[in-house]
C-alpha cells in the first residue's frame, strides 16, 4: 500500500482509523453503508408480505436498519486530516508530536516509548499503543497495516471487560 494511504488509515499513535466506527472511509462506515444499500425495502417488504408470526420480528429489524444508516454517516477524516472532528480520546497530542519529530508513527520516533502518552491514554489503549508501535519500528507500517486491517478495532474492550468480570466473581 503506498504511504500516503497507510497515513490514511493508521494513526501516528498506531491505533487503526481504518477499522473505527468514527472513520468515514473506514471499513465499518463504507460496510454499513454498503449493506443499509441492500436493505433499502426490505422493511416495507416484510411489513406487507411476511407470515404474521414474522410481523413481531419487523421493529427489531427496523432498529437495526437505523443504526445501520448512522454507522454509515460516520463524519470523521482521520487523526491526520486536519478536520478530524476530535479523537475520542481527550487531549490526544501525538499528532503535533509526531509532525514535531518529523515522523510518522510514535514506534518511528527516537523517543518512543516516552513517558508523556501515559498521561492520555486508559491503560488498555496504552497497551495497544505500544504494541502497534513496537510493531511498526521493527517491521514497518506496510506489515503492520496488513496485519491489522482485518482485525476488530473494539475487541480489546471486550475482552479485558470479560476478563474482570470473570474474576470478580471470583
Amino acid at each position: 500500500m503506498k504511504r500516503n494511504k497507510l497515513l490514511e488509515n493508521i494513526a501516528p499513535c498506531s491505533l487503526m482509523c481504518y477499522t473505527c466506527g468514527g472513520y468515514e472511509k473506514g471499513a465499518i462506515c463504507r460496510l454499513s453503508g454498503e449493506l443499509a444499500g441492500y436493505l433499502e425495502g426490505m422493511y416495507e417488504f416484510y411489513e406487507t408480505h411476511a407470515d404474521p408470526d414474522y410481523r413481531e420480528h419487523l421493529e427489531r429489524f427496523r432498529i437495526f436498519q437505523e443504526e445501520l444508516f448512522k454507522l454509515g454517516e460516520a463524519k470523521c477524516g482521520g487523526c491526520r486530516s486536519g478536520i478530524h472532528n476530535g479523537c475520542s480520546i481527550r487531549g490526544c497530542f501525538l499528532l503535533e508530536c509526531v509532525q514535531t519529530h518529523s515522523v510518522d508513527f510514535c514506534g518511528e520516533c527516537p523517543e518512543f516509548p516516552c513517558d508523556k502518552v501515559h498521561s492520555v491514554f486508559e491503560e488498555e489503549v496504552y497497551v495497544q499503543w505500544l504494541e502497534g508501535n513496537e510493531k511498526i519500528r521493527e517491521s514497518g507500517a506496510d506489515q503492520f497495516w496488513e496485519e491489522r486491517r482485518r482485525m476488530p478495532h473494539y475487541k480489546k474492550y471486550k475482552d479485558t471487560k470479560e476478563y474482570q468480570q470473570k474474576h470478580e466473581k471470583k
